[in-house]
């Protein structure tokens, strides 16, 4: 299995579970990039049975942070009012846990209603603030009422916009609430000019890096199942699009991680 890693790397964006399902040996293959330079790695969440089978499944790795939160698919199985009061208990259980996600809208696939998706999403938000946690948001096709809500309910905390893959007007008006940007493989395929231009454009203080395993393989190992061994490539393209050594570009993610996460470096 290959890896392409530098020391300092960060993959704030994986999902072990996942990876168990398509048949990575999730636990070798993070010990592995942690022995090659990764440094730090977040597995999130999508709903609130998984925490458990979460924290048995990477027990004992110290570089692991976790997050927890009701992904938009959440709505079709359960009230807001549950969902949230199922999220605070696990919040105030398991001291593990450093930021709420991923939450957000999806009007790609159409959960529930619009207005379910909002209402969950908005909670989310409320909830992380009262616990001074950050948020990982989901997006897709739903940017202007992303944007909506967190002009509403900004949270406090901060946050990180997963895989982000609109337009630079979304990006600034996320960056001016002071939200962060997170991309994934996909700013490395070949087609992706345009989302390439807006990491050009966006403050090296603002970006993220992860690899939502095991989705979205960089372009260099598309077809194969992705795992945070191959967020290197990320980092080579996002250095690129910066315009400074990677070397320097790793520091500056690594000191975004530290600001954000406080993970007790």
């Amino acid at each position: 299995m290959h890896f392409n890693l530098l020391p300092g790397m960060i993959d704030t964006h994986f999902h072990g579970i996942i990876m168990k399902q398509k048949e990575l040996d999730t636990r070798s293959v993070l010990s592995e990039a942690f022995e090659s330079g990764l440094e730090y790695a977040i597995d999130i969440g999508t709903e609130m049975s998984d925490i458990p089978k979460r924290l048995n499944l990477l027990k004992g790795f110290k570089n692991i942070l976790f997050a927890a939160g009701n992904y938009p698919s959440e709505v079709e199985k359960n009230t807001t009012p549950n969902l949230i009061n199922l999220l605070k208990e696990a919040i105030t259980k398991n001291n593990q846990i450093i930021a709420i996600g991923e939450i957000g809208l999806d009007w790609h696939w159409n959960y529930g209603t619009k207005e379910q998706q909002i209402e969950l999403f908005d909670a989310q938000i409320k909830l992380a603030n009262k616990y001074k946690l950050p948020v990982l948001i989901h997006n897709r096709d739903a940017d202007a009422d992303i944007v909506e809500v967190l002009k509403k309910t900004i949270p406090t905390a901060g946050g990180i916009l997963h895989c982000f893959s609109s337009d630079y007007k979304t990006a600034a008006q996320l960056l001016d609430m002071g939200l962060s940007i997170s991309f994934a493989g996909n700013v490395t395929y070949k087609k992706n000019n345009s989302l390439r231009e807006v990491a050009s454009k966006i403050p090296v203080n603002s970006i993220f890096v992860e690899t939502d395993s095991p989705y979205l393989s960089p372009q260099k190992v598309r077809g194969k199942t992705n795992h945070p061994g191959h967020i290197g490539y990320t980092y080579e393209i996002l250095a690129e699009c910066k315009n400074i050594p990677i070397e320097n570009f790793i520091q500056e993610v690594r000191n975004n991680f530290i600001n954000l996460f406080n993970p007790g470096l």
